[in-house]
């Protein structure tokens, strides 16, 4: 029995040829040869033991945030994961949250607890496991520093649970952003420590960062986050030389900002944010890209490196991989 048969006998509400544009915050790809929607945690790890069990190739996603799917789509099973349980211990500081909780809902519900320590990340459109993965931040702060422990499923039926070092959180990144097999390991749950302090505090350094960010980025817009890593391999870049300042900076002082190809343009508020402005494809964004990290090239000999992530199946003809970082021939 082939691996397509053994998924639509074993996982039961799986879908064929579902739109990746309905599952991602830019709005662009093609199908999904098999899409499944995991409501919770337990309904997550069947989805992958199935998939693993039929040999399929598949991916797990939060949000869709910081992923560009091709036009071709996706060849093999998406399951995209919602589960949300979410729980705070006051006294200890500690919270264990599932994969599938929206960042941005742990922050402000540590903030109801009188728990900070992520207030800078609020604001970024991403789940907690997607977040773990790239090792999100903002402002000098990464999630990984909150990381106390994450579980993985990392076979059909073997959860692990691995100390924070494990994951060697980088600046966005970890061992996990780049998993080149087509079973990787599973991001189930991660338990955070927070510091406890004063709630009114804490909601008010959430409200400057909102504000922040209002002024800032392209919000309420079909967008995949900032595309291009800081060169400089950090947030922390007020006085540091012009090689080392961020993405954003160097991509508007060689003109990005006026960038389109097709409907997908650079956001006039931040040049390392890209828009789809009404239909735009997959290879429109790809395309834009690669015209930005051109001009920063020629400009100041800096070869931007991306953020986001390629999925689905590309044209190897015109494109090549490296480390995640893709160019055209």
């Amino acid at each position: 029995m082939a691996w397509q048969e053994k998924i639509e006998k074993h996982l039961k509400g799986v879908k064929r040829n579902e739109s990746l544009k309905n599952h991602t915050s830019l709005g662009v790809g093609g199908l999904a040869q098999f899409f499944y929607f995991a409501k919770d945690f337990d309904d997550l790890i069947k989805a992958v033991s199935v998939a693993r069990n039929a040999g399929a190739p598949y991916r797990v996603i939060g949000r869709g945030t910081n992923i560009i799917f091709s036009d071709l789509g996706f060849e093999g099973l998406l399951i995209v994961n919602n589960s949300n349980d979410l729980v705070i211990d006051q006294e200890s500081g500690r919270i264990i949250a599932d994969s599938g909780v929206a960042l941005s809902r742990l922050i402000l519900e540590a903030a109801s607890a009188g728990l900070g320590g992520l207030e800078p990340l609020y604001g970024i459109p991403g789940s907690v496991g997607g977040a773990i993965i790239g090792n999100c931040g903002a402002h000098g702060v990464s999630i990984g520093d909150a990381v106390l422990s994450a579980s993985l499923l990392v076979s059909s039926d073997k959860i692990v649970s691995f100390p924070s070092s494990w994951f060697k959180f980088g600046y966005r990144t970890s061992i996990l952003k780049y998993q080149k097999n087509e079973a990787p390991p599973v991001v189930l749950k991660v338990i955070f420590q927070l510091q406890r302090r004063r709630k009114e505090n804490v909601l008010e350094e959430i409200a400057k960062y909102k504000k922040w960010r209002e002024i800032h980025q392209p919000l309420g817009e079909k967008t995949c986050g900032s595309i291009f890593k800081n060169p400089a391999q950090t947030d922390n870049i007020v006085g540091t030389p012009l090689k080392e300042k961020s993405a954003g900076y160097l991509l508007e002082q060689v003109g990005a900002k006026k960038l389109r190809v097709g409907d997908a343009r650079v956001s006039k508020k931040h040049a390392n944010w890209i828009i789809n402005a009404g239909q735009a494809k997959a290879i429109d964004v790809r395309t834009l890209i690669e015209k930005m990290r051109g001009l920063v090239e020629d400009n100041f000999k800096i070869i931007l490196k991306e953020e986001i992530e390629y999925l689905g199946v590309w044209n190897e003809e015109n494109y090549i991989s490296a480390s995640g970082d893709y160019r055209k021939n």
